[in-house]
């Protein structure tokens, strides 16, 4: 460069590109699809139309292209999966990326990098063999061009060509060297990188409720079901956007989430009634009930009659269950419908598949919709990705503007389609010598095609049961036997089903290799070593034998008892497997081979998956490292399925919709590890992640065959089904569970220290009092005459504080303000054994309320029970406790109401059963049963007892809800005064020493529940009381100590701190013992409470009830116990104590009656079990129902 050039202006940059493509494939798509895209500054772009789902392919796919480009790796950006920019090559499954749908694109870049070469070549003047290129740059002879600048301001275009030749595996140098995957650093630090982090501008938000049959997505009543949907039963909530509804389709759109998913619960929806499912609990009945169509795959020999003629039959049956997908975050998307442009982000593993969808369920063609593919949870399969991002697009259509939605944890696991049950049926037997006889195979397997969720919901397609050919993969077995048959039962679907990993080859190879394996058992030959007979491949053949080398494998050609550790045997098993995808006859993929060792606990059924060996023959592997992970997840997720992951049903619906009905693996229960690769870099690639799974759940069948001597042919490998087998299906005999060193308390008569004794004159006076009463009660002089609602500048500021303390100490609004309603407003519904009475407006509006009210009116209210208008109230309304507060707190509570804003509500009426519909009557209750005189103070008690007494016994009022009422509703203050009652469907618990705590109520406990909302030795405040107990925050510390010293008198079993502490290690350590997963309602609290419950597990928020200590638990009904796992805590006292989510939308009715009895048989195992638990649960259920 001479000194002129170095003066010279910056030359403009370089603009142009070179793109390898082909003919858009796309349905009415015009142009060109992109595989490669280079630019004249030197990046490096790969297009591939498959998405990244924690596989790591977007790594090896960079590796590939830089490889063949002869680029570094950082230089190479992958797109996957956005419609509007990469190539259509179908959806995202059976580990097909690498071995299919990246050949094109390593094609591509190796055409790129000959075109680039050639004119090298020509601009430098040098033959192609003397040229070499670095990281872009190609060098000869000291001279040197870059891509960018062969590529120059050119738009260059090459149409991709199948005979480009590709580099030797011998010259890779970036293929098959492990490399870190580029996708983990923005996820480990936080970045947006999830469909569920997208917010665009303007954005709302959404909900659906979906229809009652769940997982169901054929038959006529689809899309047909929807009876009507109130609108008006949201109308209250703020934000709301809009009500969308087409046929079976309902959500909601709002401006805030939380509005949005208060909208979806509280709207009423009314559905007609749906048909029942199969009765889908024996599995095997119910599919070979479901009609079918054969379809042989292979009929080799004479198969009749070499089983006809063998020495031994053998004819098994394997059983595989539907399971889940599992997905740990509920699907999300955001659409943005706008003019002749939408666009989805979404979490799809089929882009263009739901591009497709969406451009029917729009009617639009599918070139004015793109669908941006963003990380979201795992599934290996089809969640409910596609159907939230068509539900995404019909809310956003509706109200023109973006929508997310986000579905709960229940509709995810209802509505995902399921990966499919599965039957397999084999018949065959061994000759005279050992050999096999023959093998007849028949695999029936419902269909799954699982259209997207809104189409068939909006009646845009028809709800026809389609039957697809799926359940052949690897169904032929990959050992050559001379007599052989393979039958395909090709059937409908039963339920709501799609591909989930492994998918139909998983489970035909359960069966495959838990036959051979018996066979080698009955034959006395080592399970491996009878494989090898019959296994003539011989990369399979070196598979084998290095995974057993591997392993350490010891032949075993007769089963041997193994030597218990105490109730712990141990076992090994061996499974392989070629997995063969696509549609028949199929593509094969990967070799793989597993050994498993196990150990089985005779006792509980549990089993452990200790260690697993998995190989496997991959080929050339592009990223190593990242083979490894793959075989490392499969190993985890295939456990998983094998042990413990099996999808509930009941007539209806499904029923596993949270984790604790659907248990998953947890981190403590892997296995060790050991993953063996075999190098095999100049062979073509396989599919690498998915047949690592394929023999899992055959070599933990062989390894507790190996451990216990006893075959299990159907999955999951649950403790009942374990113990079940061990014990010849017979139920074992229940073990008894550890006791606490507790007894059951005398019953004990408590009497109200303010009851007035009653005898046979006093009860004939009253009842004479009660007949002049009626008779009164209809005289008109009884009304007061309405004022105007009185100046609250005549009360003091000190005064109104006061009053707002009373009426927290009253729960005036607790009683006095609908779900969801204006703060004492009235209309909400009193449960009573009469009927429903509804609280009334006590605002200080004129008409509707009480701003009309006298304070003399109000003082008979509380005092007497009798309206302004001289009608008789109900003692619902507790004024025979409030006729004992002092006139000037009456005052001062009058004084805060009437300086409340005043709110017009209509009061609803009343409607009790004949004749206590006949208000007069109440005046002869008065007469029997109402002492109105004011309090009057204990001289022999101290003041704080005196205090604490008025406040309990007026105001406070708590004996209205914890004291038994007798058959006319009145409490039975003289014999059971505390001992307990009933509120709003829950049990109030004895105050007294007929508490059923396991450890008695002390001052110190009663203070802190009434502060703060718990109690370390007895729980947190829920239902009822959980309102009660939060306004008692702007009570003072004195009256709430008051309160406990009070409450605590009327119990003389309480203990100092040193013996609470002492009892309590007692029964938490007694109860903690022994539990095992042997039930349907151990493994519903392992999932789904014992993160929070578990004795000694973490504190996740300012408590952890322990449930040994749980009043509730021990209680003599399950009342309080069901109403907390149905409705849970969502407003708890403080939001230090967390809360609990409800379980009514999760568990059915025969779940909690599980969940239930096993907590009461585990935390209070001194106690007698429940009995009807199941119809109190239905019980409480349907009082919850409006």
């Amino acid at each position: 460069m001479t000194a002129a050039d170095s003066s010279a202006e910056p030359s403009a940059p370089l603009s142009g590109s070179l793109s390898v493509v082909r003919p858009a494939a796309s349905k009415d798509a015009t142009g060109f699809d992109i595989f490669i895209k280079i630019t004249a500054d030197g990046s490096v772009t790969a297009f591939n139309g498959h998405v990244d789902l924690g596989t790591g392919i977007r790594t090896a796919l960079a590796q590939i292209v830089a490889e063949e480009l002869d680029v570094s790796f950082a230089r190479v950006i992958v797109v996957l999966g956005d419609t509007s920019r990469v190539p259509n090559q179908g959806p995202t499954i059976a580990s097909e990326t690498i071995q299919i749908t990246a050949v094109p694109l390593r094609k591509a870049a190796a055409q790129a990098r000959h075109f680039l070469m050639k004119r090298a070549a020509e601009k430098l003047e040098l033959p192609d063999s003397e040229l070499v290129i670095e990281d872009g740059l190609i060098r000869g002879h000291n001279r040197s061009v870059s891509y960018g600048e062969l590529i120059g301001d050119e738009i260059i275009r090459l149409e991709l060509t199948d005979d480009v030749t590709v580099k030797k595996a011998d010259d890779y140098k970036i293929v098959g060297q492990s490399q870190p995957r580029v996708d983990l650093p923005a996820k480990a630090t936080g970045e947006l990188v999830y469909v569920h982090d997208v917010r665009v501008p303007g954005m709302l938000h959404g909900r659906v409720v979906r229809p009652p049959y769940a997982g169901v997505d054929a038959g006529p009543f689809v899309g047909t079901s929807l009876i009507a949907v109130d609108e008006s039963s949201v109308s209250d909530i703020p934000g709301l956007v809009a009500v969308v509804q087409i046929g079976d389709f309902v959500g909601v759109v709002a401006e805030r989430e939380e509005n949005a998913i208060k909208a979806a619960a509280q709207l009423r929806v009314t559905w007609k009634d749906t048909p029942s499912l199969p009765d889908l609990k024996n599995v095997e009945t119910a599919l070979r009930a479901n009609p079918s169509k054969p379809r042989t795959l292979l009929d080799k020999g004479d198969v009749d009659g070499a089983i006809a003629g063998a020495d031994k039959p053998i004819k098994r049956t394997y059983v595989w269950p539907y399971q889940m997908h599992g997905s740990i975050g509920p699907s999300c998307s955001v659409a943005d419908v706008q003019g002749d442009i939408v666009r989805v982000w979404s979490g799809t593993q089929n882009p263009h598949v739901l591009r497709t969808d969406l451009a029917l369920l729009l009617g639009r063609p599918e070139s004015q919709i793109d669908v941006i593919r963003l990380e979201a949870s795992g599934c290996y399969g089809r969640n409910c990705a596609d159907d939230v991002s068509a539900d995404a697009v019909l809310l956003s259509r509706a109200v023109g503007r973006p929508v997310r939605v986000q579905l709960t944890r229940e509709q995810e696991h209802a509505w995902e389609p399921k990966g499919t049950a599965q039957l397999m049926d084999v018949n065959g037997g061994l000759n005279a010598d050992g050999s096999v006889a023959a093998y007849d195979f028949a695999t029936r397997y419902p269909s799954n095609g699982a259209p997207t969720l809104a189409l068939l919901l909006t009646g845009t397609i028809s709800p026809a049961a389609a039957v697809f050919e799926m359940g052949d993969r690897t169904a032929i077995p990959p050992y050559d036997y001379d007599a052989m048959r393979v039958v395909a039962h090709d059937m409908p679907p039963i339920v709501r089903a799609s591909w989930l990993r492994g998918v139909s080859a998983l489970p035909n190879t359960f069966a495959h290799e838990s036959y051979i394996d018996e066979l080698a058992t009955e034959a006395g030959v080592d399970p491996i070593e009878y494989r090898l007979r019959y296994l003539k491949d011989p990369r399979a053949v070196d598979l084998v034998k290095a995974v057993a080398k591997r392993a350490e494998w010891e032949p075993r050609p007769v089963w041997k008892e193994p030597e218990a550790e105490g109730d712990i045997v141990r076992g090994r098993g061996f499974a392989y497997a070629l997995y063969v995808h696509g549609p028949f006859p199929g593509k094969p993929a990967a070799w793989s081979a597993w050994i498993a060792d196990v150990a089985v606990n005779r006792a509980t059924g549990d089993v452990a998956v200790t260690r697993v060996v998995a190989g496997q023959d991959t080929g050339m592997m592009i990223n190593p490292a990242g083979v490894r992970h793959q075989l490392t997840g499969n190993v985890i997720q295939s456990t998983s399925r094998a042990l413990m992951e099996e999808v509930s049903f009941d007539r209806n619906t499904v029923t596993s919709r949270e984790w604790g009905s659907y248990p998953i693996i947890k981190f403590p229960e892997l296995p060790k590890i050991d993953v063996l690769l075999l190098p095999r870099q100049n062979e073509e690639p396989r599919g690498a992640g998915e047949s690592a799974s394929v023999p899992s759940a055959a070599a933990i069948a062989n390894a507790i065959f190996d451990a216990t001597g006893v075959r299990f042919r159907e999955l999951p490998f649950t403790p009942e089904r374990i113990l079940a087998g061990l014990n010849g299906d017979k139920p074992p005999p229940p073990k008894a569970l550890p006791g606490a060193a507790t007894s059951e308390r005398p019953v004990l008569e408590t009497r109200s220290p303010f009851a007035k004794p009653r005898n046979i004159i006093t009860g004939i006076a009253a009842a004479c009092a009660a007949a002049i009463s009626v008779a009164a009660a209809v005289l008109p002089w009884r009304a007061i005459p309405p004022i105007a609602r009185p100046d609250i500048s005549t009360y003091s500021t000190a005064t109104i504080a006061r009053g707002e303390q009373l009426a927290a100490l009253g729960d005036c609004a607790v009683c006095h303000t609908a779900t969801n309603g204006i703060i004492n407003a009235g209309g909400r519904a009193l449960e009573t054994p009469f009927g429903v009475i509804y609280s009334t407006n006590i605002t200080p509006d004129a008409e509707t309320g009480i701003g009309a009210w006298s304070y003399p009116a109000f003082e008979r209210a509380m005092r007497e029970g009798i309206h302004r208008d001289g009608r008789q109230l109900y003692p619902a309304f507790p004024y025979n406790h409030f006729a004992k507060t002092t006139d000037a707190d009456l005052q001062a509570l009058y004084a805060y109401l009437m300086a409340q804003p005043a709110v017009r509500a209509v009061n609803r009426d009343t409607k009790l059963a004949f004749p206590f519909n006949l208000r007069p009557l109440m005046a002869g209750w008065n007469a029997l049963f109402h002492d109105p005189a004011a309090f009057q103070p204990d001289a022999t008690r101290s003041d704080i007892w005196n205090r604490g007494a008025y406040l309990v016994e007026s105001l406070g009022h708590c004996g209205a809800c914890h004291t038994p009422r007798n058959a006319l509703g009145a409490e039975r203050t003289s014999k059971a005064y505390l001992a307990g009652g009933e509120a709003d469907g829950w049990e109030a618990p004895a105050l007294t020493s007929l508490s059923h705590a396991p450890i008695p109520w002390s001052e110190d406990e009663l203070f802190a529940y009434l502060r703060t909302g718990f109690s370390r030795f007895h729980g947190v405040a829920a239902g009822p009381m959980a309102p009660v107990v939060k306004n008692l925050a702007s009570v003072p510390d004195s009256d709430i100590r008051a309160m406990a010293v009070y409450l605590a008198s009327f119990n003389d079993k309480a203990l100092d701190r040193p013996a609470e502490d002492a009892l309590a290690a007692q029964l938490e350590s007694s109860t903690g013992a022994g539990m095992t997963r042997s039930s349907m309602g151990a493994r519903i609290y392992e999932g789904a409470c014992a993160v929070c419950h578990q004795v000694g597990g973490p504190m996740l928020f300012g408590a952890r009830p322990s449930l040994a200590l749980n009043s509730n638990l021990h209680s003599a009904t399950p009342d309080n116990l069901v109403q907390v796992v149905l409705h849970g805590i969502d407003a708890p006292v403080s939001s230090d104590l967390g809360y609990m989510p409800a379980f009514r939308n999760s568990l059915n009715d025969e779940q909690v009656a599980e969940l239930v009895s096993y907590l009461r048989q585990q935390f209070a195992p001194d106690k007698t079990p429940w009995t009807d638990v199941a119809a109190t649960v239905g019980k409480i259920r349907r009082m919850a129902t409006p």
